[in-house]
């Protein structure tokens, strides 16, 4: 396990997860803010950049289950982004359908930041987001986080959100 919440845990996903993944990187729903939906193939390369991401930095996106059930719910975790020249921690979520407005993308994307603060003490976190998907702005802001910037990520504009512990431990 990654993190685990009063609901969630987070571990790393695997080859297992396949049928899952397909299923929520292939929702139109889920996936409106991303560049497009992703067939079976493509779900199977995501797990396999995920791996890749473990080996090289020792985290990235983890599949996001219940805690009292264990069904997975969706993906959440820390990946290093580079913006602007500089290689940072973003934190990002990502949940199924079913599993919207029950506060799990902001009780599992605060775990997430926590766990980057503790790798990397002082150090900023960033989530990068579309200007228009505004839940997710949402769920950033909740976290502590503010716009810090701009940025074009994959093709497409995003806002950089960014929190620092200081910011944390400031905040009322």
């Amino acid at each position: 396990m990654r993190f685990t919440t009063e609901r969630l845990r987070a571990r790393e996903m695997d080859e297992g997860d396949l049928a899952f993944l397909s299923a929520l990187l292939g929702d139109p729903r889920v996936m409106r803010f991303y560049p497009k939906v992703l067939d079976q193939d493509e779900a199977r390369a995501w797990i396999a950049r995920q791996r890749q991401r473990y080996e090289q930095d020792g985290h990235g996106l983890w599949l996001l289950e219940r805690r009292d059930t264990g069904e997975p719910v969706g993906q959440c975790g820390v990946a290093m982004q580079v913006v602007h020249g500089v290689r940072e921690s973003e934190v990002g979520y990502l949940l199924a359908h079913a599993h919207w407005h029950q506060g799990y993308a902001t009780e599992a994307a605060r775990a997430a930041r926590d766990w980057a603060f503790a790798r990397y003490p002082g150090a900023r976190v960033i989530s990068l987001i579309r200007p228009e998907n505004a839940p997710s702005r949402a769920v950033a802001e909740r976290n502590g986080m503010q716009v810090a910037g701009e940025t074009v990520h994959a093709n497409l504009a995003h806002l950089v959100y960014a929190v620092s512990e200081a910011d944390i431990a400031k905040a009322p």
